[in-house]
């Protein structure tokens, strides 16, 4: 006899989520949220879009079956290539913003799609209350920018040091502005 173990309702509320965000050139994916941020403006993905997006970012750059798609995005749908195709265009021309020349999302003839670019993932993103240069006071929906090791400065701060963090030499990012509420 198999035992079950009992279902566990998943909270609806987003903000009970783990805060789970990837980082990969230009852009963060707030996964709670479900919005993409293209150099810290919000960019709100539909709901598919966002599905795509995320199951290969989960991939961690190895190739996405057609298969696996349709399990994960259209779970309890039927859904066609063309279907999928066309979702992956779209979720392209985002990634492009502005005319890119490569595409960010690759085929892989006869096996399905990968991610072509370095992505950081991060759970729970560190709001820090303070830039680590001057000190200033930085608010959760106020600008600020923060590098992959989530040192944290002003927008002055990081416009004076040329958007590199001296403690790790890395890019600064515009960090994704959240809610009072939600820091």
């Amino acid at each position: 006899m198999l035992l079950r173990a009992p279902d566990v309702e998943k909270p609806s509320n987003p903000r009970a989520q783990l805060a789970i965000t990837y980082r990969f050139d230009r852009f963060v994916l707030d996964v709670p949220k479900r919005v993409l941020y293209i150099e810290g403006e919000a960019k709100p993905l539909s709901e598919k879009v966002f599905r795509v997006l995320l199951v290969l970012l989960e991939a961690e750059g190895g190739v996405v079956g057609k298969e696996h798609f349709f399990e994960k995005v259209w779970p309890s749908e039927s859904a066609s290539e063309q279907n999928l195709t066309q979702h992956i265009c779209m979720l392209r021309n985002i990634l492009r913003n502005g005319g890119r020349e490569r595409s960010l999302i690759l085929s892989v003839p006869g096996r399905g799609y990968r991610f072509g670019a370095i992505v950081e993932r991060k759970v729970g993103l560190i709001m820090k209350a303070a830039c680590e240069r001057c000190n200033a006071s930085l608010e959760p929906s106020g600008a600020a920018f923060i590098c992959s090791y989530e040192c944290t400065f002003c927008a002055n701060c990081s416009e004076a040091m040329s958007r590199r963090c001296p403690n790790c030499g890395g890019e600064l990012a515009p960090r994704p502005r959240r809610m009072a509420a939600e820091a």
